[in-house]
């Protein structure tokens, strides 16, 4: 997904970089830069690929809008991912809540075709890692809300603990002990499958 496709070339060319932009940084730079983090946390939030297409031109169009605010902005990445979070929470609750798979979506983004596509590994060795990232990101799929969103934004987005915390709009001690909640149970998951598997 293109940086520029998400809002189109006309709506980008009033954010052409200016003077209240920071660093030379312009709106654009920030669609192209951003563009799959933002998608990725909007797709963990609904869980859906086309509402999470959605959430997140509706993230740049409000980036867009805030564009002036770019120069007192510290972390550029952080307050994108804040938007993007706001803009997929604010999108659900503006619809009813969508179940089931409809085959276009994945619970972790690309990880598996990207293992499958890797050429030094092995056609058994690309098919047991496409497996096992299957397993892992169902087991975190099957979290509870509370304790995925943390450990996506953490093992996805690559965010630390004091901007998952800024993000989610909670104390940085609470996503801390999310992740070690959460990381335990996929440990405990990942163990009783495995051991299960085992034995069959």
């Amino acid at each position: 997904m293109a940086g520029q496709a998400i809002l189109g070339e006309t709506a980008l060319k009033p954010a052409k970089a200016s003077e209240t932009e920071s660093a030379g940084e312009s709106v654009e730079a920030l669609v192209v830069q951003h563009t799959q983090m933002v998608f990725r946390i909007a797709y963990s939030i609904l869980r859906n690929l086309y509402d999470a297409e959605d959430a997140a031109q509706e993230c740049f169009l409000r980036i867009l809008k805030s564009r002036d605010r770019l120069r007192q902005v510290r972390n550029t990445k952080t307050w994108v991912a804040r938007i993007a979070w706001t803009a997929a929470l604010d999108h659900r609750r503006g619809r009813s809540l969508v179940t089931g798979a409809t085959g276009l979506e994945d619970a972790a983004g690309d990880g598996v075709l990207a293992v499958l596509a890797d050429p030094a590994l092995a056609a058994d060795e690309r098919l047991a890692e496409a497996e096992m990232q299957q397993l892992l990101e169902r087991l975190i799929a099957g979290l509870p809300e509370d304790l995925r969103l943390p450990l996506q934004l953490s093992t996805v987005q690559e965010l630390n603990s004091a901007e998952i915390a800024e993000v989610m709009s909670i104390p940085a001690e609470s996503v801390r002990t999310r992740l070690l909640r959460a990381r335990r149970l996929i440990k405990e998951k990942m163990a009783v499958v495995l051991e299960v598997n085992r034995h069959d």
